[in-house]
């Protein structure tokens, strides 16, 4: 009985290598929603700046080429039965796999060595994160303007009804003498007091309260 024919020798498809690398670019995308706001402590609006979208161009360029580089390896080392997965393969050991693959892979892209891609996404993340804290901190104060402008808007009783609620019933009457010897504006300070008592969940409430006021006609 004669032995059964060998498989043929997989090749690389322009097709497997295009979807890895589309691969490679979701899953550099998916990297940074996660490192962003993971190094800058702050919440995902925050990191969808303009530096944000610099750091995914760069990982994305970066592990699109080690993609590249890997797939010839793919080729060469897993059989040629699971050809049909091969790109999920080369997207795979090429993003997983991205320092590994630089740093055993001899090659120059624009007369620098390929390294240089590492430092390049490295620093384009810690500019993400630095644009990503300014824009947290902008946001906290938009957030903070839009608290003061609609409890403003309330009635001092309501307000003086909310501080009780939270600090006892001699806090009201506390804020009203402090201001008054300051000679500052009484309901302001009481808000200004209350917004600093308030918890995440009661501040969302309010912000929530303030959005509909503005939606809703006159």
């Amino acid at each position: 009985m004669s032995d059964p024919s060998p498989l043929p020798a997989a090749s690389l498809s322009p097709l497997d290598l295009t979807t890895a690398i589309l691969l490679a670019v979701v899953a550099s995308a998916v990297f940074a929603l996660v490192e962003i706001p993971k190094q800058s402590k702050t919440t995902l609006r925050a990191c969808l700046v303009l530096d944000s979208f610099l750091y995914w161009a760069i990982l994305s360029f970066g592990n699109s080429v080690t993609t590249l580089l890997v797939s010839t390896v793919v080729v060469e080392n897993i059989p040629a039965a699971l050809s049909r997965y091969y790109f999920l393969f080369y997207a795979f050991f090429g993003v997983f796999g991205f320092e590994t693959v630089l740093e055993n892979t001899n090659i120059t892209i624009f007369d620098q060595g390929v390294l240089t891609i590492q430092n390049w996404i490295d620093s384009a993340k810690n500019a993400a994160v630095a644009s990503a804290i300014a824009a947290e901190e902008v946001l906290k104060g938009s957030l903070e303007i839009a608290l003061q402008k609609h409890l403003n808007g309330m009635s001092e009783l309501d307000i003086n009804t909310r501080i009780l609620t939270k600090s006892g019933p001699t806090t009201v009457s506390q804020l009203e003498d402090d201001a008054k010897r300051s000679s500052a504006d009484a309901k302001k300070y009481k808000v200004y007091y209350l917004i600093s008592k308030l918890d995440a969940y009661e501040r969302m409430a309010l912000l929530k309260e303030f959005r509909e006021l503005g939606a809703s006609p006159n």
